[in-house]
């Protein structure tokens, strides 16, 4: 007769085994599916940690051991060597970098490395610090040429292509482009820094949103200089105003002022004075001296240009030869009864 599951006879534990404790033996439980899933998750989980410390273990030793600073080069942007390093040397500005030999590669900010090459080499207009594999430095360079002249409230301070700040002198350089442009109200003319103009439109005047809307000086200033070299003036404009964003303005040669108004169809009005001053055969001659004014819009979006030349200097009374009047010691009489003379007839 089978047993009824009351009478059933309890599995005995073995008293050989591991973990045998005397008294009662004690009911298992029962394993659930989801506490194996659980368990199985659990273990996957430990298993991508192990696999994951160690391939960061194996990444830390081998930037450490493998990546070493090996080499450094120095080359333009167009990565052409030997490169143009203007009044620098090579050996000055691999040196001024501070990292040795054997280093890690990774070891170093190229930011805070570029950074700190541009303060320390304010003739280099542009320069960029680069790591290539497997152990190089790379430092790219482009040296500055002094291009603009401008005052502000110490003397002059002379600027590169990019507006970095090269040097200051108390008075005006010579055979650079004056530039006018306004500056921030606690600027100093720190070597290395670069020059941020003020933007100013007169007639956007404390309405904030609509100057907002507009071009910066900077942009503005960027976009006249790459104007004025598509077009064939650059090497002839000797001063450059973007004080008022609304009155911009700029001179060729000393001799002829243009009038540009605002940035509006800017690459017109540029393209419009340089036929008026180049072209040998509508253009102006040589010689004038004036203002051209290409600002003027009319109605119907034609820009024409007005040229108002420059009223010419009076010329000097010469100054009578006291031999040929006959000044001398009767010379006082004869101009006195001429001016008695002179009277009299007056009178």
């Amino acid at each position: 007769r089978p047993a009824s599951p009351q009478h059933r006879s309890q599995p005995q534990l073995n008293p050989q085994k591991a973990g045998y404790t005397p008294g009662a033996p004690r009911r298992q439980r029962r394993v659930t599916q989801a506490e194996l899933l659980r368990r199985r998750n659990r273990r996957r989980a430990l298993g991508v940690l192990g696999v994951l410390a160690v391939l960061a273990l194996g990444a830390i030793v081998s930037v450490n051991l493998l990546f070493k600073v090996t080499a450094f080069r120095v080359e333009t942007f167009d990565r052409t060597t030997p490169a143009d390093t203007g009044i620098y040397t090579e050996d000055e500005i691999i040196a001024a970098l501070g990292i040795e030999q054997n280093s890690n590669l990774f070891g170093f900010s190229t930011t805070d490395k570029t950074l700190q090459l541009q303060q320390q080499f304010p003739y280099l207009d542009n320069v960029q610090v680069d790591i290539q594999l497997p152990g190089t430095v790379v430092i790219k360079v482009s040296p500055a040429r002094e291009h603009f002249a401008c005052m502000y409230s110490g003397g002059w301070v002379v600027l590169s292509d990019s507006l970095k700040i090269l040097r200051s002198d108390v008075s005006q350089p010579e055979g650079l482009t004056v530039l006018s442009c306004s500056l921030p109200a606690d600027f100093t003319p720190t070597p290395g820094n670069f020059v941020v103009p003020v933007s100013y439109n007169s007639l956007l005047e404390g309405d904030a949103t609509a100057e907002a809307a507009q071009q910066s000086a900077q942009e503005t200033l960027m976009q006249m200089l790459d104007e004025l070299q598509a077009q064939g003036l650059g090497d002839g404009v000797t001063a450059l105003n973007i004080m008022d964003l609304s009155d911009l303005r700029f001179t060729y040669q000393n001799r002829i002022e243009v009038l540009l108004g605002n940035s509006n169809r800017l690459d017109y009005k540029i393209r419009l004075a340089a036929v008026a001053i180049l072209d040998p055969d509508k253009g102006l001659a040589a010689s004038d001296k004036g203002t051209l004014d290409v600002s003027y819009q009319q109605t119907d979006g034609e820009i024409k240009g007005y040229f108002a030349p420059d009223e010419p200097d009076p010329t000097p009374t010469p100054e009578p030869d006291p031999e040929s009047t006959g000044e001398g010691e009767g010379g006082s009489d004869s101009d006195a009864s001429s001016g008695d003379a002179a009277t009299n007839t007056s009178e």
